[in-house]
């Protein structure tokens, strides 16, 4: 193990350390999946189940993962909801800041993505792992040509931007965990969904349903309340005026 390449077949592994070629990961079979699982053999029960468990047994980082996450959201909601003024000095700030922003959700969604391999590899998911910026560079143009590839296919009844989107859908694991190219990363998705597509849209389905309907609504639902309240300032302080009684 190293920190930087020693030589031809050398390959760097997810945490970012450089391995010799004894070491590198056998490639699967063809019409496997990684680690042997052969293609369409995804077990959507064994797949909550895992994911159940791994999410009590480091509840406590989790916690804290999604604590720091709410809290760099309500950051950017309180000081973007005050920023204000004309000129070239308020236009300029805006901008700096919209692009600060756009770079700090991809840091975070990568470093989710980081924690979530750590909890397949055995490994604790520490906070700390939001703020890696390793293969960062990489995830980001991924992720810009996936949201172009969405964009246009709004134009087909979004039917083509769901299809964009469902066939994506790991393509930040493979950025994260192997370090490959933006476009290989895509293509990689798309074959792993290819070759898996009954057992992941079924899991994409179940964890829809149970994100949006299950998990945590009344937070999502205040949080969007406090999303209005700080974009319409105004609005807040008529209602508490009309509330006030006569003489």
């Amino acid at each position: 193990m190293s920190d930087t390449s020693q030589g031809p077949g050398w390959w760097q592994a997810s945490d970012g350390k450089w391995y010799p070629p004894e070491q590198a990961p056998a490639s699967p079979p063809p019409g496997q999946a990684p680690g042997g699982v052969p293609a369409s053999s995804v077990d959507i029960g064994a797949a909550l189940a895992y994911g159940w468990k791994k999410f009590v047994q480091y509840l406590g980082q989790i916690i804290i993962i999604v604590l720091i996450i709410l809290a760099v959201n309500i950051v950017f909601q309180v000081v973007g909801s005050s920023i204000g003024g004309t000129g070239l000095f308020g236009t300029l700030f805006s901008l700096f800041f919209s692009i600060a922003g756009i770079f700090v959700s991809y840091l975070l969604v990568a470093g989710v993505i980081r924690a979530a391999l750590a909890v397949t590899r055995g490994e604790e998911p520490e906070p700390g792992l939001l703020l890696k910026t390793d293969h960062l560079g990489s995830y980001i143009v991924a992720s810009l040509l996936v949201s172009l590839g969405i964009f246009i296919g709004l134009f087909a009844l979004c039917i083509g931007a769901l299809i964009v989107a469902f066939f994506t859908f790991f393509y930040g694991f493979f950025v994260i965990d192997r370090g490959d190219e933006p476009v290989a990363a895509i293509k990689a998705s798309v074959n792993m969904v290819k070759n898996n597509m009954g057992g992941v849209l079924g899991f994409v389905i179940v964890a829809t349903v149970l994100e949006h309907h299950h998990l945590w609504p009344g937070l999502r639902r205040d949080l969007h309340r406090r999303r209005l309240r700080l974009s319409h300032p105004q609005r807040r302080n008529c209602r508490t005026l009309k509330r006030i009684p006569h003489p």
